[in-house]
């Protein structure tokens, strides 16, 4: 007679006909990530010992030459070997086709090697050297800011700070107390490698987060040999304020810069106030990118994560540091003072001067705010299908629909001034006397109601700019 099985049952079950009514043995589903396990620690170990061969063992047998793996201290295999000195190991790494610059937690593997103090100086060289031959990124910050550069330096590694160096890798790099190279080479007491960053062109007025300088460190230290290195350089500078822009011209020399492009007929970009929002977001590794991808301000404030991927920022968390950069500059409120321009100056008359300046500030100010609003809906759009499902009373359609009707208010009002300033401005041109070969200077009333003209101008934009800069961040918290 043909035996039936229940459904869910194979040949492959047993034949008893308890129909799952008695537990079977457990299985053993561990194994394999037991052995896996073993194989990583055996792999650690065999790293920290230095033992070549049995490293080569395990990675062209048990790991099929998967030599980019995370161990089970998230490092790889290369970073253990960097940070533990193993020259030969890290030169196998390499050859076998071992990332350099995979990260764990932002610490690279060049980061790793120049944390080393207790190996010979010759060692973390050579191997500071093979990973530069692989194109190891050097401009790089991890969480902390710190660079190759400041690790090799308090690691009173000599021979890799100038090696560093002669890469021309970015010295002015800042970490999150605002500590450059020089920073550090006084902190650590390193008079040589400090010697060598003046020679590159190091900066010693600059200040930290904390408004101390360079010589403040040396001093707080009693560091001596490092103090007198400071005052014979800063001797010889004082009479040197200028400072070369490495990247971007940022300096201002008169009214005309403060609209960018007018000279030429071009409309403004403001690209040459890219290196001041890196430098805040501790990402200045990547002004050279964004200098060669002639990127503007607009487009800047507006990246997204596949943007950076394609300039080639490829570091998961500098491009987290990023984003939140540009979330935090588009979620900060402006002060009246900073908007309302000629308006706080306690001031009888203003002169042209002021008023140009003034009004190209106002330029700008625009400028960034379109790019808010742009930056605001895109943001807007990502939650829009969430608030579609919330109900009629909900707390967020009723703030929704509030910011709606101040959207549309502010909008009138932003139409009102551009009428006023219109029709001010045809007046202005109405009233203009033609130009003739004898000027004659003007009377007190028309230096009044030019003086009158500009003031109303100016301070109409910074009133506008002030109260929709204000509702944008409320209505984006909301």
């Amino acid at each position: 007679m043909a035996q039936f099985r229940p459904a869910g049952l194979s040949d492959e079950d047993t034949d008893s006909d308890d129909y799952g009514f008695y537990e079977k043995p457990i299985r053993n589903y561990n194994a394999y990530y037991s052995t896996k396990k073993k194989i990583e620690i055996d792999l650690q170990e065999a790293i920290i010992n230095g033992n070549v061969e049995d490293v080569e063992k395990i990675v062209t047998g048990d790991l099929n030459n998967s030599v980019d793996i995370k161990l089970d201290s998230c490092w790889t295999p290369l970073m253990h070997a960097c940070f533990h000195a193993q020259d030969k190991i890290v030169k196998y790494l390499l050859e076998m086709g071992a990332d350099p610059n995979l990260h764990a937690d932002s610490v690279t593997p060049i980061m790793a090697a120049c944390s080393n103090s207790s190996a010979s100086n010759d060692t973390i060289l050579n191997i500071v050297n093979n990973l530069i031959c692989k194109d190891c990124i050097l401009n790089i910050g991890d969480k902390y800011g710190q660079t190759p550069l400041m690790r090799a330096i308090s690691s009173s590694r000599v021979a890799v700070a100038q090696k560093l160096l002669d890469m021309n890798v970015n010295i002015e790099m800042r970490d999150q107390q605002g500590w450059t190279a020089i920073f550090w080479a006084a902190h650590h007491n390193q008079p040589e490698i400090l010697e060598m960053l003046i020679s590159k062109g190091g900066r010693l007025k600059e200040v930290d987060k904390s408004g101390r300088t360079v010589l403040d460190i040396a001093n707080s230290h009693d560091y001596q040999n490092i103090v007198d290195i400071l005052k014979k350089h800063l001797n010889v500078n004082d009479g040197d304020e200028t400072e070369k822009t490495t990247f971007f011209d940022n300096e201002v020399k008169s009214w005309q810069d403060y609209y960018p492009g007018i000279e030429k007929g071009e409309k403004p970009n403001y690209s040459h106030e890219i290196p001041h929002f890196l430098y805040g977001m501790h990402c200045e590794r990547l002004t050279p990118l964004i200098k060669n991808s002639g990127m503007d301000l607009r487009t800047f404030l507006l990246l997204e994560e596949s943007d950076m991927i394609k300039l080639g920022i490829d570091m998961p968390y500098e491009r987290q540091r990023l984003k939140r950069g540009l979330r935090s500059f588009h979620l900060r409120g402006w002060k009246l003072n900073a908007v309302s321009g000629l308006y706080t100056k306690k001031v009888e008359n203003f002169s042209v001067l002021d008023c140009l300046t003034t009004l190209g500030n106002h330029l700008q100010q625009i400028y960034i705010l379109e790019a808010t609003l742009q930056y605001t809906l895109r943001e807007y759009g990502r939650i829009q299908n969430q608030i579609k499902f919330e109900p009629p009373d909900s707390p967020i359609l009723v703030k929704t629909k509030t910011a709606a009707k101040n959207m549309i208010k502010n909008i009138n009002s932003i139409r009102r001034e551009i009428r006023n300033m219109k029709y001010i401005l045809n007046k202005i041109s109405r009233n203009n006397p033609q130009p003739v070969d004898i000027i004659s200077e003007p009377t007190a009333q028309e230096i009044a109601v030019g003086y009158l003209t500009e003031v109303v101008i100016v301070c109409s934009i910074g009133f506008l700019l002030y109260h929709a800069k204000n509702f944008i961040i409320n209505s984006f918290k909301k």
